[in-house]
């Protein structure tokens, strides 16, 4: 029955605020997600620039390949060691290395090349972007409120759908691309309804289940910000001109605004 209880959520705070060892693992896991993601963008620069010579052209091919076959292989590594952990019954609280950490580490690089060997050139870019947002979400993710966590998502996918609109690939998919965000947020907007109307709680299966702090601001956040963004995403992919980019504008500002003050409320 102990796996029935409720697991408080903590984040409603600085996580690991009253519990040093989980401070210092979450810390070590931002540190380590910011340097894989360097790492990665620095790579991807390189290869970039090797891509950018013909006589080099079929070695960066070849290294894209290998990269994403490495990657197949350290997933399958990670989930072995996984195994293998659960089976001895070894404590991994607070540990930054371990199996999952590599399934992970295995499973990003395969999809990171599995994309740029789609479209070499388009693909690096979009790793440009998608790799830092990454890092930043996590941190977000890890440091600040839940509310304010689904504020940047609704934030990043508003401006990321218009963003996407005015490029060569997206400016055929406008209308799948704003069906996709509002469905999306028609998804949240029910997921919250249904937290507030369990007070707080999200179950996950029949195992475990979390309990949330959430004021009536932040359920008003919560169900005022998709709406809003939902706006601007339609603005920003029906009306043309330079309309797109002051939606983009909109939607950083109003995450700016909303950064400021959930940084406030951790003080």
């Amino acid at each position: 029955m102990a796996a029935q209880m409720p697991e408080k959520n903590n984040k409603q705070t600085i996580p690991g605020q009253t519990d040093p060892r989980r401070s210092d693992y979450i810390t070590n896991k931002v540190l380590l997600v910011f340097s894989g993601c360097l790492l990665g963008v620095f790579g991807l620069m390189f290869l970039n620039n090797v891509l950018g010579y013909s006589v080099h052209w079929e070695a960066g091919l070849l290294a894209i390949q290998v990269l994403r076959i490495v990657g197949v292989v350290l997933a399958v590594a990670g989930a072995v060691v996984m195994l293998v952990q659960r089976k001895r019954s070894a404590s991994l609280a607070y540990r930054v290395f371990k199996g999952s950490t590599l399934l992970i580490l295995g499973l990003a690089l395969a999809v990171i090349f599995s994309v740029v060997a789609w479209n070499p050139g388009s693909g690096i870019k979009l790793m440009y972007v998608a790799l830092p947002a990454f890092a930043f979400a996590y941190l977000i993710y890890h440091s600040y409120q839940p509310e304010f966590f689904l504020i940047a998502m609704d934030c990043a996918l508003a401006a990321g759908a218009v963003g996407l609109g005015q490029t060569t690939f997206g400016a055929a998919y406008h209308v799948p691309l704003l069906i996709l965000a509002v469905v999306l947020y028609v998804l949240q907007i029910i997921g919250v309804a249904k937290v507030k109307s369990d007070l707080g709680r999200i179950h996950l299966g029949t195992w475990r289940r979390y309990v949330f702090d959430f004021s009536g601001n932040a359920y008003l956040m919560m169900f005022l910000t998709p709406v809003l963004m939902a706006v601007v995403a339609a603005a920003g992919l029906l009306v043309g001109g330079r309309v797109p980019v002051a939606c983009m504008v909109a939607a950083g500002a109003y995450f700016f605004v909303t950064a400021v003050y959930y940084t406030v409320k951790l003080v």
